[in-house]
């Protein structure tokens, strides 16, 4: 008859500096943190949704499986995209993909001013300067911003004629930002505030004629109902990476510093990819579409700046010193 040996009963206060019950060894259960991001675009196929996945993917793959991270959609959680920060500074999510932080960023609106920063190497030159007024604005609501990105440039889109700034004048236009509306304002426009989702149903019943937006963002989802592209670009569209910080500072300092890098590392290349198809979409949509699109003349776009240009001073005032002495940097960096 065969023996069965069986585990007699233990005290772990009795047992030696290491544990062995039965032949196998104790070791500690590794800690294992799960985060959720929320971000502000609704579709998957997106450059950015995609290079997100990936992103926190490697994340998981590079912790060991320490951090993981739950990717949601915009309108897949009950938050408004412009509540990203808060959503992410109360905690409710950990990571959040900000685009639309003026209301809580106030300080943010200061790169989307418009006309006032014309080409890429300028943008890259006016955040250079801006990021740490906009980092300290963050950090005051327990937010580190890991990442920043970049949408190419607003430009406005009608179902009227549109193919010189003068024709701006008594044209109905989306506007995604008050700095925008101020512009069209200015040139005789109006300006009307819509979410994406009711952008289509407007412009077909003609409450709006014409949008703001990059062609590699919403404007080529409405080819059908767009005609005209005027290439003035009133501002770039930039976007952050954002943190708890409290949670961040719960992670250990290796894991820390992975997702630092892996951010750091992926992000900075939406950028490109976004210009390089907003090339090639509006290829498309003037091949495939009919649009008519329209380079401004040099002389254009001194008249919108001209006629914008006095408004920065009066919004940098209104939003305090920071904002002051970020946008005189700015202008003596740009020569503007």
């Amino acid at each position: 008859m065969r023996k069965i040996l069986l585990c007699r009963p233990f005290r772990v206060s009795l047992l030696p500096g290491w544990l062995v019950l039965c032949g196998l060894s104790m070791a500690p259960a590794r800690a294992e943190t799960v985060w959720d991001m929320y971000v502000t675009n609704a579709v998957a196929t997106t450059i950015t949704a995609k290079g997100e996945v990936a992103m926190i993917e490697r994340i998981e793959k590079e912790t060991n499986g320490d951090l993981k991270i739950k990717f949601h959609l915009a309108g897949s959680l009950p938050i408004n995209v412009t509540n990203i920060t808060s959503a992410v500074a109360d905690g409710v999510v950990q990571v959040g993909d900000d685009g639309f932080f003026q209301g809580n960023i106030p300080i943010g609106g200061l790169l989307r001013l418009p006309m006032l920063i014309q080409t890429r190497p300028e943008f890259e030159t006016a955040l250079k300067i801006a990021l740490p007024y906009l980092e300290k604005a963050f950090d005051k609501k327990g937010v580190v911003v890991l990442g920043e990105f970049t949408y190419p440039p607003q430009v406005p889109f009608s179902r009227r004629q549109l193919t010189t700034l003068g024709e701006l004048k008594g044209q109905k236009l989306r506007v995604t930002s008050p700095e925008q509306g101020e512009f069209v304002r200015r040139f005789g426009g109006t300006s009307v505030t819509l979410g994406a989702a009711e952008v289509p149903a407007a412009l077909d019943r003609g409450v709006i004629e014409g949008v703001f937006t990059a062609t590699s963002g919403a404007g080529y989802t409405w080819r059908d109902l767009i005609k005209y592209n005027y290439k003035l670009g009133l501002n770039y569209f930039d976007a952050y990476i954002i943190v708890n910080k409290d949670a961040l500072n719960k992670l250990a300092p290796e894991t820390q510093n992975k997702l630092k890098t892996i951010v750091a590392e992926t992000v900075p290349g939406f950028t490109g990819q976004m210009q390089q198809e907003d090339d090639e979409l509006t290829r498309k949509m003037v091949a495939d579409n009919g649009m008519v699109l329209t380079q401004p003349k040099p002389e254009e776009i001194a008249e919108a700046t001209k006629g914008i240009e006095n408004y920065w001073d009066t919004w940098a005032k209104s939003h305090g010193s920071d904002a002051v002495e970020a946008l005189a940097k700015i202008r003596t960096a740009l020569g503007r």
